[in-house]
């Protein structure tokens, strides 16, 4: 059986100000997914010029499910990304772990919290 795992994603914008929710599979640690799935998200976050432009993204690629199928999904691994555009605050977390990055997330700051996850 694949592992499964749940992250909410909450954004904070003058522009926008909502959350939308990804559920997968093959990831069942909070670590796997921070490294899998949520790095990509916060980085393409932090490179979009306006949040409008990744959220179009999101949503044209099919990559959010609803929220009734992310309350109903029996997950692994529960997790959040917490993004204020505005302020330039991100945050990973997972129950009650927070995990907060610099102004902008970068690759290397992300691969440590991976590490400290895994620990």
């Amino acid at each position: 059986m694949a592992e499964t795992y749940a992250l909410r994603v909450q954004i904070e914008s003058h522009e926008y100000d909502g959350e939308f929710y990804l559920v997968g599979q093959g990831y069942g640690t909070p670590a796997d997914v921070l490294d899998n799935v949520a790095a990509d998200h916060l980085l393409r976050i932090t490179n979009s010029p306006r949040i409008e432009e990744y959220l179009f993204d999101v949503l044209k690629h099919g990559q959010n499910t609803g929220k009734a199928e992310y309350e109903a999904t029996d997950s692994d691994v529960e997790c959040w990304i917490h993004v204020d555009v505005s302020y330039q605050r991100y945050a990973f977390g997972v129950g009650d772990r927070v995990f907060e990055f610099s102004s902008e997330p970068s690759k290397s700051e992300i691969a440590s919290t991976v590490t400290q996850l895994q620990s």
